[in-house]
């Protein structure tokens, strides 16, 4: 990963792979959202829904309506994770900042054509649902907890 080249197109496929999948199944799922209806059970702890979040994550603060103006700071987050990816040539850093930036731009486009972002992914127990989310959602998290994990790593508790 020394070569900028190299990080380029790393990076790179990892944006445009992220960027697609989120894409594809958030198509899938609008042109299926007659069927799935309520929910679609595949295990017993797992539905595909359908969920218009018009809010950050989780829906919270979906009433203020302001997803488009979300979308273009999700934007703006991510011309500074370009930056913070020129400025490192550490593997597992540019992985996790890669797929944040990934994730970021999947729900970004979501929200600047959209005004919302669909989530399909309902894991559940028994009543208790974690709110539906997509692939983007999973991308930024992933990525941010191996990101978070190389910050630990380079500056670990002194005694």
């Amino acid at each position: 990963m020394k070569k900028i080249k190299n990080k380029i197109l790393f990076v790179s496929l990892i944006v445009i792979f992220s960027v697609l999948l989120d894409q594809v199944t958030k198509i899938a799922a609008y042109i299926q959202k007659d069927k799935i209806g309520d929910g679609v059970k595949i295990l017993d702890f797992f539905n595909i829904v359908y969920v218009e979040n018009r809010g950050i994550s989780f829906g919270i603060f979906s009433s203020l309506d302001a997803s488009f103006y979300l979308g273009i700071l999700s934007f703006l987050i991510s011309g500074y994770i370009i930056y913070i990816i020129k400025m490192t040539d550490e593997f597992w850093e540019i992985l996790g900042l890669s797929l944040i930036l990934g994730g970021a731009l999947g729900n970004g486009l979501d929200r600047i054509i959209n005004n919302y972002v669909i989530d399909f992914f309902d894991f559940y127990f028994n009543e208790l649902h974690w709110p539906a989310f997509n692939f983007a959602d999973s991308f930024i998290t992933v990525g941010g907890i191996i990101f978070f994990w190389t910050i630990l790593k380079k500056n670990p508790k002194k005694k």
